[in-house]
């Protein structure tokens, strides 16, 4: 184990060390590779390890024990010893210490009748009049979000404005010599998504046909709650059969025939 690995005394910073080594710097592909070793197929699955992970990675919550095991053999930790035990104890101090959080506690109400009630009175009137403030709140901020969708204004901005539109669908069909964009991998919610040559390399082998740049898209994500631009994965349809493709999260069942003569 390195200098560097030994220095770092908190779990979630050795966690997101190792994986950017991995090669996993944004957490996207990384939810993938976790989906498909833990067969966690479907968006929903994705959308679930993709939030946990940013949470580990950041330190608001550490994993269980199942995932703990499939985090280590994702990164390969077993085979350092060294580096094996300093991540055990890491994780081992991170979980006593989130099990000895204590929860916040209410302040004790004061004593006294009449006082009791006089403040009964004062907290009635302040929540009328925060009642209120936050009800004209709310109006305002959906003036604002009306006038923002009805003008097509959108949070990214930029080359992926006009981007077409793609959809994830868990059966296709296409013939030899066919090629499509079947899916998309988005960044963070509202930011572009990597450059291709960051993706590729996270992509499974297909027997029946290859991979390539879809371009930018727009997608809809339900983590994101609307759309998000992506990184449109193409398929080229090269050989007949079928077989099940774990992308990004999502299985696709592929089915490649020839053309009609």
């Amino acid at each position: 184990m390195d200098q560097r690995l030994n220095e770092i005394d908190r779990w979630h910073e050795l966690f997101d060390e190792l994986c950017s080594r991995a090669g996993y710097s944004d957490t996207a592909s990384l939810a993938g590779r976790f989906c498909a070793m833990t067969n966690g197929g479907g968006q929903h699955q994705y959308e679930t390890a993709l939030r946990n992970l940013n949470n580990w990675r950041s330190g608001r919550h550490i994993p269980r024990q199942r995932s703990m095991r499939v985090l280590s053999e994702l990164l390969r930790v077993a085979e350092d010893p060294e580096l094996l035990a300093r991540w055990n104890t890491l994780y081992q101090r991170a979980r006593q210490v989130e099990e000895d959080t204590p929860e916040e506690t209410p302040p004790l109400p004061a004593h006294g009748g009449a006082d009791t009630r006089g403040r009964r009175a004062q907290t009635g009137n302040l929540w009328t009049l925060q009642a209120m403030f936050a009800g004209a709140l709310l109006f305002l901020i959906g003036m604002g979000a009306g006038a923002l969708v009805a003008s097509d204004w959108r949070p990214w901005g930029g080359p992926a404005d006009d981007a077409p539109m793609i959809r994830y669908d868990p059966e296709l069909t296409m013939t030899v010599g066919e090629s499509r964009i079947i899916h998309g991998e988005r960044g963070d919610c509202g930011k572009l998504p990597r450059e291709w040559d960051d993706l590729q390399n996270s992509l499974p082998s297909s027997m029946l046909g290859t991979f390539s740049d879809g371009g930018l898209v727009r997608r809809n994500s339900k983590y994101c709650k609307g759309l998000t631009p992506a990184r449109g994965i193409r398929f080229t349809a090269t050989k007949p059969g079928t077989e099940l493709i774990h992308l990004i999260g999502d299985l696709i069942k592929m089915t490649v025939v020839e053309k009609p003569q």
